[in-house]
């Protein structure tokens, strides 16, 4: 009698437990747990910046002194380096550099209008990064002190608000002049490379690489080493261990080299559209250390250091293929 009297106060308990459970089920009482997406820190285009400005990273270990800005320029879709001197430049360094910085995002907003931007590490007539688009419009990005908690610095745009920027990001956008310099001196398409010439200074470090093209199906190129076929494989090792060659030190002028004794020209024959052209590369021992081979570029513009053990292994690659020749 008494279970009677209780039981629509049971039922409800019940029904509201299981309609409880079931809601819980499905998320009614969570919060979102989906991470909130961090807003861009600058929007722009990459293909419609004409000029970078930065301050050099100050452990540019690569120079002999440190200088205190590098400026790029886009010139008529050729990047060059202006600051501190017109190393020629690696145009994929630079475009990897800019979606760095398009993809950087703000983590937190420190102070939406600050009066007092020195606490935060900032001089305004020191930005550390300056955008120039190809419209005239200039983006001034600042990064200031790193916060008291590890993992971000404080970072303005333009006259904006004070900004956490993430330390990876921070790092990843510091560079050197280094950073952005080509460090391969050699450099051709094996597509359109018709003869490659190597000549050392004895008579058994010398040979011709010539190389027939099939436009219609690559697969059927030809390739002779003196003369003799080889295949493709053999043939792009060859001239991949030529080309992947670089350097770890910023190239200097051609003019200071003080040997003039080459030990070794590679000729590069290539076509052109419908031209033929010829390209010499020079390779002088160092002066002032063994381990070093400093090679030319056909302009005669920049010479670059590079291992001797290099250039050891490419003569040693031209000599098992002339083995393999002699043996077919």
């Amino acid at each position: 009698m008494q279970l009677r009297k209780w039981m629509p106060t049971i039922i409800m308990v019940a029904i509201l437990l299981l309609g409880g459970a079931y809601a819980y089920s499905q998320n009614f009482f969570q919060k979102d747990q989906t991470a909130p997406v961090e807003a861009k820190w600058i929007t722009f285009t990459p293909a419609n910046v004409q000029q970078i400005e930065m301050k050099s990273s100050s452990d540019d270990a690569k120079a002999t002194t440190t200088p205190s800005s590098i400026t790029l320029e886009n010139k008529q879709n050729q990047w060059q380096m202006r600051t501190p001197s017109s190393y020629p430049t690696n145009a994929y360094a630079i475009t990897d550099w800019l979606t760095t910085l398009q993809a950087a995002t703000v983590h937190a907003i420190v102070e939406n209008q600050p009066t007092d931007v020195a606490k935060y590490g900032i001089d305004t007539k020191q930005p550390t990064i300056v955008l120039t688009s190809t419209d005239g419009k200039q983006d001034r990005l600042y990064i200031g002190s790193k916060l008291p908690t590890d993992g971000y610095y404080y970072a303005r745009l333009n006259e904006g608000a004070i900004i956490q920027l993430s330390q990876q990001t921070v790092t990843d956008l510091s560079a050197t002049v280094f950073s952005f310099v080509d460090t391969t001196p050699f450099g051709w398409d094996d597509q359109y490379m018709t003869a490659l010439s190597w000549t050392g200074q004895d008579q058994n470090n010398q040979w011709t690489l010539k190389h027939q093209a099939n436009l219609e199906d690559p697969s059927q190129d030809r390739w002779t080493f003196n003369g003799h076929s080889i295949s493709s494989e053999q043939a792009s090792n060859l001239t991949d261990s030529i080309k992947n060659i670089p350097t770890d030190q910023l190239p200097q002028p051609a003019s200071q080299l003080s040997s003039k004794s080459p030990v070794f020209t590679l000729e590069v024959t290539r076509k052109e559209g419908k031209r033929t052209v010829t390209e010499t590369y020079q390779g002088f021992q160092s002066t002032d250390n063994s381990a070093y081979i400093e090679v030319v570029d056909p302009a005669h513009q920049w010479a670059y250091r590079l291992p001797s053990e290099s250039i050891k292994q490419v003569i040693q690659a031209a000599q098992a293929i002339t083995s393999s020749s002699d043996h077919q």
